[in-house]
């Protein structure tokens, strides 16, 4: 999708405090031989905090950042992984009356797993674009995972959950960046990876996706796995160059998903021909993966950095189970 008039107007997160990798390693926790494959120095990890207040918090930095008013924003959109702290209750609209101050606006959650909030992104787009009356949306992600339904070191493999928040703010008017362009893609064939032989429960259990993962390659293999899940990023990644009118070797920075090395290596350097240098890798491997928010969080990170500059082009690449792709193309101006 070519964007004409659609601008990132403000950025917020809440990082928790850092867990060291080794120490995760040295007592137990954590893997040595993950570890050496990811290659992550540390995880973030909350205390008392809850996801809807981590999301508040990025909430009103992102509208600070901004300069918008409250009234201005109409839509906003929640992206979540995991158990929000209160079932059956509108995390999006408990965001909207904290950070908002209670102003009327449509405000919904988003289920896309680690693209939620990439795909929160397309969506708040041409909700903006539908009508004239509408000029800013804004996106959260938050997640907190913790016991007793994930143990964040041995959940998954290839990556370690973070918990943090992000948030973003979009705007017809004004901003920071330009965004040229949001292309998404999918393949639900690949949605068997994280559920593997696992039965749907009725209520939830231990989160297991690394023995979820086990059962679906095995019945597949990892090659044809590869090829799809190479397919469907090059689908959008090319999508999304060609609605900006550019090309991959005119993208100055790339904010990639928090994921290890062993995975970024594989299905993004090496895939893509990506330079590590041009990524976000130094600051994701201090973070581990936020589920929907690596984004998001991983370009305030550059802007905060100072390593954009007004002309250059940057490419965020999503990602999420089922599988779902969304890439943005933007400018700084």
């Amino acid at each position: 999708m070519k964007l004409e008039q659609l601008f990132i107007a403000g950025l917020g997160h809440f990082l928790p405090p850092p867990v060291s990798v080794q120490e995760a390693v040295a007592d137990g926790r954590y893997d040595a031989k993950e570890a050496e494959e990811t290659r992550l120095e540390s995880v973030l990890v909350a205390g008392s905090e809850t996801p809807p207040d981590m999301a508040v918090h990025a909430a009103r930095n992102a509208l600070a950042h901004s300069g918008l008013a409250p009234e201005e924003i109409s839509l906003l959109l929640h992206a979540s992984v995991y158990y929000q702290g209160l079932d059956i209750h509108s995390t999006a609209s408990y965001i909207q009356h904290t950070a908002l101050g209670g102003h009327s606006a449509l405000a919904l959650e988003v289920k896309g797993v680690s693209n939620g909030g990439m795909a929160s992104m397309e969506l708040a787009a041409s909700y903006l674009s539908a009508s004239p009356d509408r000029m800013a949306a804004m996106v959260t992600t938050a997640d907190k995972f913790c016991p007793p339904g994930i143990d964040r070191w041995r959940c998954d493999t290839g990556m370690v959950f973070a918990d943090g928040a992000a948030a973003m703010i979009l705007s017809r008017r004004k901003g920071f960046a330009r965004v040229l362009s949001i292309a998404s893609a999918s393949d639900p064939w690949l949605e068997g990876l994280h559920r593997g032989q696992a039965p749907f429960s009725p209520a939830p259990v231990l989160v297991d996706v690394h023995q979820r993962k086990r059962d679906f390659l095995a019945r597949v293999g990892l090659p044809e796995m590869l090829r799809r899940f190479r397919l469907g990023l090059r689908g959008s990644v090319e999508r999304a160059l060609h609605d900006a009118g550019t090309a991959l070797s005119g993208i100055a920075r790339f904010v990639i998903p928090h994921v290890g090395y062993i995975l970024l290596e594989r299905e993004y350097f090496a895939a893509l021909e990506l330079p590590e240098a041009a990524t976000t890798w130094r600051w994701a491997r201090r973070m581990g993966h936020m589920g929907g928010g690596d984004q998001i969080a991983g370009l305030a990170l550059l802007m905060e950095a100072g390593e954009l500059r007004t002309g250059d082009r940057c490419m965020m690449m999503g990602v999420g189970a089922g599988f779902t792709w969304t890439c943005a193309v933007l400018e700084l101006v």
